[in-house]
């Protein structure tokens, strides 16, 4: 039964039943657990420290990207980014066998006086995207799946990592961050802003899938102005909290 609504992106159907499934063309062969990166560069390192090998592949027709394992329970790769993408990176891993993803990632702060590299961990995410909207009802926000975000916790705290857990704010238009945005969002309690989590934690929540998200602090968009703050090379944390997500994965 489709749910009308006047604007389009907010009619939900809820037939589950889709002309186009992934587990029609898809086979399982991967394994139960996958932690899903952004972190290309840190990634490539790890797969030659470890002697990972590729053994799955997510195909997109502007490029394909490599799933990775050493046989384990635990495989890793990266998605296909913004909202869409991310939801078509999970769909597709679990018509291959996983059933359990942790994600790790950037964000931009928006809290004043952060910390480049500090450690946030969305509890929810505002939907200001559309692909949300095509596996849950209209609603403001979407909470990220209780039982991985508290598996999460409790991994970070036993491991001495600090962290602040938050709102994050979910945008499908990169260059339409206003400051009035900015002050509104912040205002509702968002700790930082990116592209991926709303359509993560929908289709976590569609198929009942424990999924949650480590983001740290990169570019600044809390002020007056625009501060990258050299997000994009601060290999360091990057390399760090690939190998945290891949250490709490193998205990999950």
């Amino acid at each position: 039964m489709i749910l009308e609504h006047p604007s389009p992106v907010c009619e939900f159907d809820t037939d589950r039943d889709a002309l186009i499934r992934p587990g029609d063309f898809l086979s399982k062969t991967l394994p139960p657990k996958c932690v899903i990166t952004f972190f290309r560069t840190e990634l490539e390192q790890l797969v030659r420290q470890r002697g990972l090998r590729p053994i799955g592949q997510l195909h997109a027709e502007v490029l394909d990207l490599t799933v990775y394992g050493d046989g384990g329970d635990v495989c890793v790769t990266m998605p296909f980014s913004t909202a869409p993408g991310a939801a078509c990176t999970i769909e597709e891993l679990h018509a291959m066998g996983c059933s359990r993803f942790l994600v790790c990632g950037g964000a931009g702060a928006l809290r004043e006086n952060s910390r480049a590299g500090e450690i946030f961990v969305p509890t929810a995410a505002l939907r200001d995207e559309g692909t949300s909207y095509n596996y849950l009802p209209p609603a403001r926000t979407v909470e990220c799946h209780p039982g991985a975000l508290a598996d999460l916790c409790a991994g970070l705290d036993r491991l001495g990592i600090p962290y602040t857990p938050g709102l994050t704010w979910t945008t499908d238009a990169l260059y339409r961050e206003t400051p009035a945005l900015v002050r509104r969002r912040r205002e509702e309690g968002c700790l930082a802003v990116e592209m991926e989590a709303a359509a993560f934690f929908a289709v976590s929540r569609y198929y009942d899938l424990p999924l949650a998200q480590l983001l740290y602090a990169g570019d600044d968009v809390s002020g007056a102005a625009w501060d990258a703050r050299g997000w994009d090379r601060r290999h360091g944390v990057r390399a760090n909290l690939l190998r945290t997500a891949l250490e709490l994965m193998e205990t999950f």
